[in-house]
């Protein structure tokens, strides 16, 4: 899914008070002293923790919001699920130098979890098998109860993670069978492409069933309270102490099939940026997490560090409510993409490493490349529009989350070009809270965001999450029936050519509404202590431990 609502990039919390600030330093100081196709199973200095090489410290914003996969919501919490939950399968890895990887996207996922997942020839029935040895915690051999029970617990919650089954056409119970002690079938309506890779996702993580069994209530029959605040792991790392608002730290699952390097992961809640940088600086820490591109900027030349740069499929957005005054003009919205300074922005914003943007991510396998982009800077042009639709002194609020501080800093430049062209934009700036509320209920006129990007580089999987009419997260309230037909089509048809037809369809609806602006494609970025290698980047900007080592 999106990653929601920030990224690895995106800005977060800045500081408290002094005070609270040397506090949390001081603790951290201290404690630092077709036919059927079957996929199977793939397989310098000390630096942080003070020379414990077995141990890898991460510095982090804040805590993860949950810890139940069901309920993944945000960048921290993503990441978090994604670490502790065994995923049903996952990318396979291709050398992108200098010691990290790469998702290898030309290639189907193959099982983590499982042994095997098979489709039919029809394509509408796929059959998982569980691998043969992976142990869950409290109950051992994963077998065909504890899937069903996944699935039962995720469509019973009715929470995020129903949209990775949702997206396949399963809605209903009825559509998933036992068919022995170690497999389950699941019914689709219409063939799916990326059955695959809608498995690998962070909140289709497979819980503890026996650990979450035991802890439902009457009244909570999903133990929801319980998995949201403890979790019920299943991954390549168990949690082993969780001190909300200090750390939680990691230890590695004795039974996962491939034991990490690193025995801990300790994941410390550094709110000021400031401070997690130069303890990354001064080797105390070895990933500094959620910082700024200006801040990630600044650690590129500092002794023993290291910043990956990947390009990647993540966006920041100005998006538009369209269904509404006054950006229902799409003459008003092409105005504001022609004001817009591209190269500045990439340039002075986001560090000179962000690809150009474009209406669908130009680094993604389906952008074409051949359809002329509305984000061309052009004055002149914006003032025509804004008089051909009749605006005049036109005047706007944008929303912004306060913890994310990409999205201000590239709101205030904004600002400045359109009142070059007699536009005024208020910046509001909110609450995380409120402003993803507000982004769910379109109640504001425009809006700010980084980290908008796929978490499966797939035409449909774009059009069903963003922009078919009654998709996800539709927060431009855009409607355009023929972009509601072409992903339509998209949802049952497996054949690549037709598929890039109606992905190229999509995009000229798109360059023409212009629904949102894409303000720059920011690099996957990571400040890392220079002996830590195996950063693995996939489409969902998530950080994979378990392949990391130093």
């Amino acid at each position: 899914m999106f990653s929601r609502p920030t990224l690895p990039g995106a800005g977060r919390l800045r500081a408290v008070c002094a005070a609270l600030v040397a506090v949390a330093l001081a603790a951290l100081l201290a404690a630092c002293g077709g036919s059927d196709s079957d996929s199977s199973s793939g397989g310098g200095s000390a630096g942080g923790s003070s020379g414990d090489t077995s141990t890898l410290t991460i510095g982090v914003a804040g805590d993860p919001e949950t810890l139940d996969p069901e309920f993944g919501q945000a960048q921290r919490a993503n990441e978090t699920l994604k670490n502790i939950y065994a995923q049903w399968t996952r990318y396979e890895t291709a050398d992108a130098g200098d010691g990290d990887l790469r998702a290898d996207l030309s290639k189907p996922p193959v099982g983590e979890a499982l042994e095997s997942y098979r489709i039919s020839r029809d394509g509408r029935t796929v059959t998982l098998t569980a691998r043969e040895g992976f142990r869950l915690p409290s109950s051992g051999q994963l077998t065909a109860d504890d899937m069903l029970y996944k699935t039962s617990r995720l469509l019973g919650l009715n929470a995020a993670s129903v949209f990775d089954l949702n997206i396949l056409g399963v809605t209903r119970p009825e559509q998933i069978r036992k068919v022995d002690d170690r497999t389950i079938e699941l019914s689709l309506p219409q063939p799916s492409p990326i059955v695959g890779a809608m498995l690998r996702d962070q909140d289709a993580g497979l819980v503890d069933t026996e650990l979450v069994r035991r802890n439902a209530t009457g009244g909570d029959e999903w133990a929801r309270a319980f998995v949201g605040r403890t979790g019920a792991p299943t991954g390549a790392y168990l949690i082993e102490d969780y001190q909300p608002g200090n750390q939680l730290v990691l230890r590695a699952n004795p039974d996962y099939p491939e034991a990490p390097f690193f025995e801990r992961v300790v994941l410390k809640v550094i709110p000021s940026a400031d401070e997690r940088a130069q303890l990354l600086r001064n080797g105390t820490i070895d990933i500094a997490a959620d910082l700024t591109s200006d801040g990630i900027t600044r650690l590129a030349d500092a002794d023993g560090v290291r910043v990956v740069s990947v390009p990647g499929l993540q966006q920041t957005q100005l998006g538009f409510v369209s269904d509404k005054a006054p950006f229902d003009d799409a003459r008003v919205r092409q105005a504001i993409a022609a004001a817009i300074p591209y190269d500045s922005l990439r340039d002075n914003v986001l560090g000179g490493e962000s690809s150009a943007p474009g209406v669908w991510p130009t680094q993604s396998v389906w952008y074409d490349d051949s359809i002329p982009s509305p984000y061309a800077t052009d004055v002149e042009k914006a003032r025509s529009l804004l008089a051909e639709a009749g605006v005049d002194n036109l005047t706007f609020d944008v929303e912004i989350s306060d913890a994310d501080a990409d999205a201000e800093a590239l709101a205030i430049p904004v600002q400045t070009a359109l009142a070059d062209i007699g536009v005024t934009m208020n910046i509001r700036k909110l609450n995380a809270a409120q402003f993803q509320e507000n982004l769910g209920r379109r109640s504001a006129q425009a809006w700010i965001r980084s980290g908008m990007g796929p978490y499966v580089d797939d035409p449909y999987y774009m059009a069903f999450l963003t922009w078919m009419t009654r998709s996800v997260v539709n927060w431009y309230g855009y409607s355009n029936p023929v972009v509601d037909r072409a992903g339509a089509e998209l949802a049952r048809t497996l054949d690549e050519g037709k598929r890039r037809e109606l992905a190229s369809t999509i995009q000229r609806e798109l360059a023409n509404d212009v629904p949102m602006i894409s303000l720059g494609e920011p690099n996957f970025r990571l400040p890392v202590r220079e002996d830590i290698r195996g950063v693995l980047w996939e489409p969902d900007g998530l950080l994979t431990y378990r392949l990391l080592r130093r």
